[in-house]
Order: structure tokens, then C-alpha cells, then sequence
């Protein structure tokens, strides 16, 4: 991996933190304002049909985190991360079609499901643009092209919804794919890493999918980011599920402002990333992960507690700084100590996991919202990760004192 350039800051690094900012602007936008706005706003979804289009959104980036996951091992990040932009193009543009939402949630599902082997595929990238040193940094400036879309894909969506109609922000999707193909076919980018010993057969079929779900799954120094994203992502299915109710509900704004809320969050979640790029020399180990993990979970809790928008605002940037370091860094961490060749399957096991535990709360969430409360459901999914959090502090304590070293061979961790 030599000649990648001071601290892995190399033109392929450049474009590839390009593409994800462009074609991340563009899912951002008709996610946010095009899928939520259509579904609570221009088809007034209630909690029920809303947690329905959540969970089916759920289970298709399982699948497709899953399946991207085992395809970068056979095929190599690059050429997933092209083939899933080109597939996203038509599968945004159906969204378009939809006038109903459950047609709406039907064609929602194909489309996520791109979105996550994509998703899958571009974050499996770093270890073949950087060495491992500088796996922080390169996860870094991938999340905070991530963030900055965030900011940017609501932030343009939002009035052109307002000036054209909500359909108009799928055309813009599809466009940044295109872009966003462009960019990451020219970039010189290695295809993949090699086949890892006792892998059967490296990525490919059922059987080599299992094989590397294990593998994530009994790592430790895996296992640990994997449960501490798992409880932020039981707070964001919970989110995904009632958010869109709670602004339109509690907090009593439209959908413009939905998209003007989250693009300041994406702002909080930028600075994370930036402040976590900035730290990567000092070696922030699992022991941070898991301090950024309660740090998120407390900043959710501000971020519903109430039904001032202001507070709203305050709460959002509390919530987001923290969640901005602690993604790319779990990230960071499960590639330094994976096997190479098993990369693409540990990212994929993250998405599914962070989908997976998205899906627990929308069994009861519309139920109990309507027992005890938007906001009441809201809260205690953000209190799940402040109190689930400091139990792998014992864990995370050991992996730290732990020397690094090559990873475990494969055959023998699965033993």
C-alpha cells in the first residue's frame, strides 16, 4: 500500500470522498424530503403506515447490506460501489410513480435496498486507499462527505420542493448517481483485497455470506462497534418511524422545515467527524466509542424532550457532534482488525445489524405512541444507548490493552 500520499490523502482518496458527497446529497434530499414528505405529508401516513414503510426500508438494507457485503469480497468495493450507482439511477427515478403510500413503500424498499449495497460497498473502500494508520482519518473524511451531504442534500431539496413539487427531488438523486459513478470509475482504485485462508470460497454464495457474518459477529474487536452502533440504531428506527409525526404533531412545522432541522444536524454531524480526524494521531481506541456512544444517546434525549423548535435545534447539534466521531471511528476500527479479505462482510455486517436493531422498535412504537406519546416513545429509544452503552466498557477496556496485530486466522477463529 505504498505511494498513497501524506496521511493517505491521495487522488483516489479525493475522489472517492467526492462521489460520496455528491451521490450522498442526492439520497439525503429524497430520502428526507422526497420519501417522508410524500409519506406524511402529500399521503398523510399515520404511525402505523409509517412504521410499516420503516421496517420493509429495514429489512431491505439487511439484505442489501448483506448481499453488498459479500459482493465487494468477490468483486472489489469499486466495481459494487459503480454497478449500485448505475442500478440506483432507475430505482429513485420509480419513486416518481408512486401515488399511493403503499406503492410509495413498495418501490421505497427496492430503492433502499440499492442504497445499501452501495452504502456497504463505498465504506469497505478505506482499507484500499490508506494504510492502516490512517484508517481514522480516511473513515473520517469519507463520514464527513457523508455529513456535509446531510446538510446540503436537505438544504437544496427543501425549497425545490417548495418551488417545484416533491417528485422534483428524485430527478436530482438520480442525477448525483450519475456523477458519482463518473467519478468513482476513474478513480485508481485497487480492484480487492486477496482471499483470506480458510475462507471457502471468498465472498461468493450463501455459504461464504454465512461464513463472513460469523466471522464479524466473533471477532471482539468487531462484535463491540457492532453492539454499540446496534444501540443507536434501535433510537433511529425509532426516529425513522416517528420523526416525521413528531415534527408535524409536537413541534407543529411542515416539511420544509423537516429538511432545515436535519441539514443543521448534518452540520453537528460534520463537526463530529472533523473533530475526529483531527484526533486520529492520539489513537482514539474502543474505550472513546464507547464514551460517544452515551454522549449520542444523551443529545437524543434533548433532542425530543420537548416541543419547542428551538430546543428541537440545540438538541439535534448535542446529538449529532458525537454520533459524527463515533461512526467512522467503530468503522475504523473493525477494518484495522479484520482480515483483509473479509472487509466487504464486515461493513455489510454493519448495515445489517444497524438495520436489524432499526427494526425492534416498529413492532410496538406505533402502539405505544398511541398509549403514552410521540415524544415518550422517542425518549426512552434515546435512553436505550446511555444505559446499554457502559456495558461493553469492560470489553472495550481489554481490546484497548491489547497490542495490535495481524487478525486472528480466519480458520481458526471459526473453529
Amino acid at each position: 500500500m505504498a505511494g498513497r500520499g501524506e496521511r493517505g490523502w491521495t487522488r483516489a482518496t479525493r475522489a472517492v470522498v467526492l462521489a460520496r458527497f455528491v451521490s450522498s446529497s442526492g439520497v439525503e434530499g429524497a430520502f428526507i424530503v422526497g420519501l417522508w414528505g410524500k409519506a406524511a405529508f402529500e399521503f398523510g401516513g399515520t404511525p402505523a403506515e409509517l412504521a410499516a414503510m420503516s421496517a420493509l426500508v429495514a429489512v431491505a438494507a439487511i439484505v442489501g447490506s448483506t448481499l453488498g457485503g459479500s459482493a465487494v469480497d468477490r468483486w472489489g468495493a469499486k466495481a459494487v460501489v459503480v454497478g449500485a450507482e448505475a442500478l440506483f439511477v432507475p430505482a429513485t427515478l420509480s419513486l416518481i410513480l408512486a401515488d399511493d403510500i403503499w406503492t410509495l413503500v413498495l418501490l421505497g424498499t427496492g430503492s433502499w435496498f440499492t442504497g445499501a449495497v452501495l452504502e456497504t460497498a463505498i465504506t469497505s473502500m478505506p482499507p484500499l486507499l490508506v494504510e492502516d494508520a490512517h484508517l481514522e482519518r480516511a473513515n473520517a473524511r469519507l463520514e464527513s462527505a457523508n455529513w456535509a451531504a446531510l446538510i446540503v442534500g436537505p438544504a437544496v431539496a427543501a425549497p425545490l420542493a417548495t418551488l417545484s413539487s416533491v417528485d422534483a427531488v428524485f430527478f436530482l438523486d438520480a442525477l448525483s448517481s450519475l456523477v458519482a459513478l463518473l467519478l468513482v470509475a476513474r478513480a485508481p482504485v485497487a480492484r480487492r483485497a486477496p482471499a483470506a485462508e480458510g475462507d471457502p470460497a471468498p465472498g461468493s454464495g450463501w455459504r461464504g455470506t454465512v461464513v463472513g457474518l460469523r466471522y464479524a459477529l466473533t471477532e471482539p474487536a468487531i462484535a463491540v462497534p457492532l453492539y454499540l452502533e446496534g444501540l443507536v440504531a434501535v433510537a433511529f428506527g425509532t426516529f425513522i418511524a416517528l420523526e416525521p409525526l413528531f415534527f408535524r404533531d409536537v413541534v407543529g412545522v411542515d416539511v420544509a422545515t423537516v429538511g432545515y432541522v436535519n441539514a443543521v444536524f448534518g452540520a453537528g454531524l460534520l463537526v463530529g467527524s472533523l473533530a475526529l480526524e483531527r484526533s486520529a494521531d492520539r489513537s482514539p481506541g474502543f474505550r472513546w466509542l464507547v464514551a460517544l456512544t452515551i454522549a449520542a444517546g444523551l443529545g437524543g434525549v434533548l433532542y425530543v424532550a420537548t416541543a419547542s423548535l428551538a430546543v428541537v435545534v440545540v438538541g439535534g447539534v448535542v446529538w449529532a457532534v458525537p454520533l459524527g466521531a463515533s461512526l467512522p471511528l467503530s468503522r475504523a476500527l473493525a477494518q484495522r482488525h479484520a482480515d483483509p479479505a473479509y472487509v466487504g462482510r464486515t461493513m455489510g455486517a454493519f448495515g445489517a445489524v444497524g438495520a436489524g436493531a432499526a427494526l425492534l422498535p416498529l413492532a410496538v412504537a406505533p402502539a405505544l405512541a398511541a398509549a403514552v406519546g410521540l415524544q415518550a416513545v422517542l425518549v426512552v429509544s434515546a435512553v436505550l444507548a446511555v444505559l446499554g452503552a457502559p456495558l461493553a466498557l469492560g470489553r472495550a477496556t481489554a481490546l484497548d490493552r491489547r497490542a495490535p496485530g495481524p487478525p486472528e486466522p480466519v480458520a481458526d477463529a471459526l473453529a
